[in-house]
C-alpha cells in the first residue's frame, strides 16, 4: 500500500510539473496582450507594444516590394526587426530580406531599414516591364521588353509609422518610407518610397 501511494504522489508531481512547462512555453506567434485596469488593451510606447507583440503582417505598396507586396516583421526586441517581403509588378516579381530598426516614441515613430531586395523576370509571354519606372532607370527598353532582366539591390529606406497603442484596433501600424534601391551589378541607383499598413499580432 505504502509503494503505491508513492507511486501516485510521483505521478501527481511529475504530471503538474509537466502541465507547468506546457503553460510557460510559448510560441513566437502567442498572441501576448496588455490590459488597463478598465480592461481596454494599451501600451506606454510602440516599444511596449513590440515588447508584446512580436509578430506583424501586412501590405506594401511601392519601394523594395515593387508595386504591391506583402510583409511579414518579426520583433526580435522592440527596437530591431527582421523584415521580410515578396511582391509583383509588371511582369516581374520580387523578395526581399531586411533589417528594421524603430525609435522608441508613443503614436508616431521614425524607423530606418536596410537590405536586400531581388526583382525577376515573371516569365510572362510578352513583358511589360518598361512600365516600371524603377527598372527603366537600370535597364534599357529592349531588355525590358525583351524579359532581359535581373536585378540585385542593396535597399535602404527612411520612414516613419503610426502605432495604435489602445483599444480594440491595437497593434495596427500604418507607415510611409522614403527609398533607395542601388543595383549592385549595373551600378545605378533608383529613389521610391512605399506605404504600407501592418498588424501586429
Amino acid at each position: 500500500m505504502r509503494n503505491v501511494i508513492i507511486a501516485l504522489v510521483s505521478f501527481g508531481l511529475f504530471c503538474s510539473a509537466a502541465n507547468s512547462e506546457e503553460l510557460s512555453y510559448q510560441s513566437f506567434f502567442s498572441k501576448k496582450q496588455n490590459f488597463d485596469t478598465d480592461g481596454t488593451e494599451l501600451y506606454r510606447s510602440n516599444y511596449h507594444l513590440k515588447q508584446n507583440k512580436k509578430f506583424g503582417i501586412g501590405l506594401a505598396m511601392g519601394g523594395a516590394n515593387g508595386v504591391l507586396g506583402i510583409e511579414s516583421q518579426f520583433n526580435l526586441d522592440p527596437g530591431l526587426a527582421l523584415v521580410l517581403g515578396m511582391g509583383t509588378g509588371p511582369s516581374y516579381g520580387t523578395f526581399n530580406v531586411q533589417a528594421k530598426y524603430s525609435f522608441e516614441a508613443l503614436y508616431l515613430s521614425p524607423y530606418v531599414k536596410g537590405g536586400y531586395s531581388k526583382w525577376f523576370n515573371s516569365g510572362a509571354v510578352k513583358s511589360t516591364a518598361t512600365s516600371s519606372d524603377i527598372l527603366r532607370q537600370i535597364y534599357s527598353d529592349k531588355d525590358l521588353k525583351a524579359g532581359k532582366f535581373d536585378a540585385n539591390f542593396v535597399v535602404a529606406s527612411v520612414g516613419a509609422e503610426y502605432n495604435q497603442l489602445e483599444g480594440e484596433l491595437a497593434g495596427v501600424n500604418f507607415f510611409g518610407e522614403m527609398t533607395l534601391l542601388a543595383e549592385m551589378q549595373k551600378v545605378k541607383v533608383a529613389p521610391s518610397g512605399a506605404i504600407g499598413i501592418t498588424y501586429f499580432y
